[in-house]
């Protein structure tokens, strides 16, 4: 009897060992999403998380790495939390996007508009800054997003595939570059084909 038991235990474990995990944050990101009926609510959410993108951004690494050493559990623990938070506030950036669109500043204000640039901008990675341009290009030619932005955030996307800065010769402006990296980096500027609910 006692086999039998540990044999149909051992069987559960294998059987629920094999589902597929599913994402719950995701999920639940989706329905605390769906759940802002205001623009304020929404202003409020995407103030938060541009606070959350910050606040690990606070420049302890430098502290904490002159403390106890790059090498340290201490910093290594500082970073994990830094990526943590970064893929957090990447899923809920994507699924805010998702469901309405980039949000506009004269709905919303300059610092929940530029959120999604923030969060985009220091995601791990080079795919999720190109899965995401044309929302982002789509934004700055709707004055959401300003040239400083956009050239910083293109700026990295080259450093982070050819390994090195960009640089222009001669004389130039913010337009130029822009389009420059545009067309090196090979990114679409096509508008982004996303569902909007409202």
């Amino acid at each position: 009897m006692k086999q039998f038991v540990l044999a149909i235990g051992a069987l559960i474990i294998l059987i629920s060992s094999c589902k597929p995990k599913v994402n719950f944050e995701t999920s639940n990101f989706e329905k605390e999403i769906l759940a802002l009926e205001s623009i304020q609510n929404k202003r409020d959410y995407l103030e938060i998380i541009f606070k959350d993108d910050q606040k690990v951004r606070d420049g302890k690494d430098s502290e904490i790495m002159l403390k106890y050493g790059k090498d340290s559990k201490e910093f290594n623990d500082y970073i994990e939390l830094q990526i943590k938070q970064d893929d957090e506030n990447l899923n809920k950036i994507e699924t805010y996007i998702k469901i309405y669109g980039h949000p506009k500043q004269n709905e919303v204000g300059e610092i929940a508009a530029i959120t999604p640039w923030a969060v985009i901008h220091h995601a791990q990675g080079y795919e999720p800054r190109e899965r995401n341009f044309s929302v982002l290009y789509n934004a700055f030619l709707n004055g959401d997003l300003n040239y400083g932005q956009v050239s910083m955030l293109l700026g990295r996307m080259y450093e982070m595939k050819y390994g090195e800065r960009f640089r222009m010769m001669g004389d130039y402006d913010s337009e130029d570059e822009i389009n420059q990296l545009i067309e090196k980096l090979n990114l679409s500027t096509q508008k982004a084909n996303v569902q909007h609910n409202l």
